[in-house]
């Protein structure tokens, strides 16, 4: 009796290639570590390393197989080069906190890391790999989370998602720490950041007062961060918006505070949207009325063609728009330095089918960038592919868990 292989193991052409993309260096964030080596005897070398499945190499494994062939779930591309310690870490659980975009993401960066310290040359990638917060107002400390390339904060509010979306901008942005100082309790907020820009960079931040923060790079005191993350992030103008006392403003004056972008980049970026595979939204146009008040048009897939952004789109259709636009201006940045996109409140309006849809839209490895979401506890639908860390409200813990 004959039983049918159906797993698709690494030829040994793979494995070796695989390797050497890799100098035979673990590709896991903050790991690096040497998997070849001497052997047994002076003419043999021990290697420890393991050419890890992205996908599974078979049905019900680990991530699934995404439906990829099993010649395809063979090939280079669908393997990382990973220490044993880490090759079996990131299937525990059936692979759900180690997601397919989130080891490809992985595998890029440390080859980058690779091909820059072999020749200097080809763009940079970088990742935040973690947050450990020593003191803070919000949650009991000490704490600390991991990020993936799609991290959903899930949590009510006032449980501190917005806090660590603040807290993680400050590293770039110091104005964002700055209303987090409380003048009866200097250095009452104090955390540390991990990121690989390639190379693996240990921020630790400690505001002392509202004009007073101290920054340490690597255990060496520096007057900011020279080292550029971007934070791209869509604010929440709906309180502006219906407010009676306040002048209205123009689609693309909404476009332009929502994103914090000079409207000049708003107009440059609006023709790029929709050019994804997953993208929902296209046709975005600029038409001024009579009275010269500016109006953004749309088409929103499901809905009628030529809809106005603030005046006929409903929440949620208004919400994928912007998340489409934010991600353009993401990606293109992504292209120079090291991009973080944050929807600290576009997202919460989604039900669970059109949130599985965003978090596969910016999971893809056209965006590359890392992605922050905030996200209300009203269900979990859609968040397979993404890393969901549970904020259990004010001054309580933070869980990391599966969806």
């Amino acid at each position: 009796m004959t039983f049918k292989n159906d797993r698709a193991d690494f030829p040994k052409s793979v494995v070796l290639t695989v390797a050497r993309r890799a100098a035979y260096r673990c590709g896991f964030p903050d790991c690096d570590g040497v998997t070849t080596g001497p052997g047994a005897s002076e003419d043999q070398s021990a290697t420890t390393g393991i050419a890890a499945h992205i996908y599974s190499a078979r049905e019900g494994g680990p991530r699934g197989c995404g439906g990829l062939s099993f010649e395809q779930r063979q090939s280079t591309a669908n393997a990382i080069w990973l220490c044993a310690q880490h090759a079996a870490r990131i299937d525990k659980n059936n692979g759900i906190e180690y997601p397919a975009p989130t080891l490809k993401a992985y595998k890029r960066m440390h080859e980058d890391k690779i091909r820059r310290e072999r020749d200097g040359i080809g763009p940079k990638v970088g990742w935040i790999h973690s947050l450990s917060i020593d003191h803070a107002p919000v949650f009991h400390t000490p704490a600390e989370i991991q990020f993936g390339k799609v991290t959903v904060l899930l949590g009510n509010n006032d449980s501190g998602k917005t806090a660590l979306c603040d807290w993680l901008q400050g590293i770039s942005d110091p104005g964002t720490l700055c209303d987090w100082a409380d003048p009866k309790r200097p250095g009452n907020l104090s955390f540390e950041v991990t990121y690989l820009d390639p190379i693996k960079q240990k921020l630790r931040v400690r505001v002392q007062s509202h004009d007073e923060i101290e920054y340490v790079i690597n255990g060496e005191p520096v007057p900011f961060d020279p080292n550029p993350i971007r934070f791209v992030r869509l604010r929440d103008l709906a309180p502006y918006r219906f407010s009676d006392s306040l002048p209205p403003m123009s689609d693309l004056e909404f476009l332009s505070r929502t994103l914090s972008v000079n409207p000049a980049l708003v107009r440059n970026m609006l023709p790029i949207v929709g050019s994804q595979r997953a993208s929902t939204v296209s046709g975005l146009r600029i038409e001024p009325d009579e009275d010269g008040s500016i109006h953004v048009w749309t088409d929103v897939q499901g809905t009628s063609s030529g809809f106005s952004l603030q005046d006929q789109l409903s929440n949620t259709e208004r919400c994928r728009v912007l998340i489409e636009i934010a991600a353009v201006f993401a990606r293109y940045s992504a292209k120079r330095v090291p991009t973080v996109l944050l929807l600290d409140w576009a997202a919460k309006s989604f039900d669970d089918s059109w949130m599985s849809r965003v978090v596969e839209f910016l999971s893809s490895e056209e965006n590359a960038f890392q992605t922050i979401i905030e996200r209300v506890t009203n269900g979990l639908g859609g968040h397979s592919m993404a890393r969901v860390i549970t904020l259990g409200g004010r001054r309580a813990g933070v869980t990391i868990g599966p969806s």
